[in-house]
C-alpha cells in the first residue's frame, strides 16, 4: 500500500513537471520512506492516547526522529518491520520508564543516560550501507550528536529540578518526564548498537 501511495505521489508531481521521468524511481522510494514515517509516528501518537501518555509519544518522536537523523540507529528490513519496531520500541520506553518510576533510584536514571550517551559518542554517526556519507558529514553528525546527547541531558536536569521543587521533593510529571528523555538516550543508543552489529554483517557479506 505505501508503495503504491508512493508511486501516485511521484505520478502526480511528474504530471506538473516538478520532476522529470527519470526522477520519478528515485521521489517514489524518497516518498515511501516519508509516507513509512509518517504512519510510524501517527501509531506511536495514537498509542499514547490510548494508554494516557501522549506527551511520552511526543517526546519519544521527536528524539527518535531529531537524534537518530545523526546517529544513525537500526532499520528494519521493509516498511511494515519499520512500523513494528518502531512502536515495539515505544512500548519498551514505556516499560523501561515504569521499572525506573517503581525503582526511583535517581543515580541509576543518570547512569542510564551515561551509559546511553557514551554509546552514541563512540559511535555516532553510523553510516548505511546504501547512504555513503562523506567526512565532512560524519564530522558534523558526529558533533551535532554529542551536542544533542548534552541538550537532552540538561533539559532532563532542569525538568527534574523544576519538578522537585514544585511538588517539594516528591515525584511529578516533570520527574517521570525528565526519566523518560534520560531512558530515551539509552534507547536510542542501544538502536545504534543494533545498528552498527547489522551493518557489520553487510561488510563481511561484501568482503
Amino acid at each position: 500500500m505505501i508503495h503504491s501511495v508512493a508511486l501516485i505521489i511521484a505520478d502526480f508531481l511528474f504530471s506538473k513537471d516538478a520532476i522529470t521521468e527519470e526522477e520519478k524511481e528515485v521521489c517514489a522510494y524518497g516518498m515511501e520512506l516519508i509516507v513509512s514515517g509518517i504512519i510510524s509516528v501517527v501509531l506511536v501518537l495514537i498509542i499514547g492516547l490510548i494508554t494516557g501518555g501522549i506527551w511520552y509519544a511526543v517526546i519519544y518522536n521527536i528524539m527518535m526522529i531529531v537524534i537518530r537523523m545523526y546517529t544513525g540507529g537500526y532499520h528494519a528490513d521493509t516498511h511494515v518491520g519499520c512500523n513494528v519496531c518502531y512502536c515495539g520500541t515505544y512500548m519498551i520506553s514505556l516499560l523501561m520508564l515504569r521499572i525506573q518510576m517503581y525503582v526511583r533510584g535517581t543515580i541509576i536514571t543518570w547512569l542510564i543516560a551515561l551509559a546511553g550517551y557514551l554509546i552514541i559518542v563512540l559511535n555516532a554517526p553510523l553510516e548505511h550501507h546504501n547512504k555513503k556519507l562523506t567526512i565532512e558529514q560524519k564530522e558534523k553528525y558526529m558533533i551535532v550528536s554529542a551536542v544533542l546527547g548534552i541538550v537532552s541531558m540538561l533539559i532532563a536536569f532542569i525538568l527534574n529540578i523544576i519538578g522537585v521543587v514544585i511538588r517539594y521533593g516528591k515525584y511529578s510529571f516533570l520527574c517521570r518526564i525528565s526519566l523518560y528523555i534520560n531512558t530515551m538516550l539509552l534507547i536510542i543508543g542501544l538502536l545504534l548498537l543494533l545498528g552498527v552489529r547489522k551493518e557489520g554483517r553487510f561488510h563481511e557479506e561484501d568482503s
